[in-house]
């Protein structure tokens, strides 16, 4: 009798090892739709929104059908998210830009080296900024505005988190080069893995912000 209920256990649906076997494809599914939802380019914020939108929910076992939940956190999400992306950008361009003219200016070496290292620094913010951005958006549904803000002060105050997270992408970085062609697979995974860190933090924050 033993046995058999063993058995039983092993095919039962709400089985753990079954029920990590679906939340794997899912993510597969989920990489799939962030690729080609962010095909145009200019959709890649709402299409990375949406895609912390499933995995958020994911880390508390609330999520729905990774499909519709997709796509409800892409139309609910996608004029603040499409702004912040285009801030994100507009601000790396302008940083990198500032870096190669670096190389031109007229003043000693000692100049040169100390804007070099004040561009770096603030690539630094803007990094880890970014890395709560979109996350911070599917959370609380905040404002642009409140977005970029209360992003900044966290990467900032909650470094050591900040730091587990970027070794999280940098793995999935690595996954990318092994295996280039599942790259939006990588990037799927290392998402949901970094969601229990946001999760972590946002819900230290959730009562104060509005």
């Amino acid at each position: 009798m033993r046995r058999i209920m063993n058995v039983n256990g092993i095919f039962n649906p709400q089985n753990r090892f079954w029920s990590f076997i679906e939340n794997m494809m899912n993510l597969c599914v989920l990489g799939l739709l962030w690729l080609l939802c962010s095909l145009p380019l200019i959709t890649a914020g709402a299409s990375t929104a949406a895609m912390f939108h499933y995995t958020l929910e994911l880390t508390k076992n609330e999520e729905g059908y990774v499909g519709k939940t997709f796509i409800r956190g892409f139309r609910s999400l996608f004029v603040r998210a499409t702004l912040l992306w285009m801030i994100m950008a507009g601000a790396a361009l302008f940083l990198v830009f500032d870096l190669y003219c670096c190389q031109f200016i007229i003043f000693s070496a000692v100049l040169r080296q100390a804007a070099r290292i004040l561009i770096l620094s603030l690539m630094i913010l803007s990094v880890a900024t970014g890395l709560y951005l979109f996350p911070f958006l599917a959370f609380f549904r905040t404002t642009v505005k409140q977005t970029l803000i209360r992003s900044f002060i966290t990467a900032v105050a909650n470094l050591h988190i900040t730091a587990v997270v970027l070794l999280i992408y940098g793995l999935g970085a690595a996954a990318s080069y092994l295996v280039p062609p599942l790259f939006m697979i990588w990037f799927a995974f290392a998402s949901y893995a970094a969601s229990f860190c946001f999760a972590a933090v946002f819900r230290r924050y959730e009562e104060g912000v509005q």
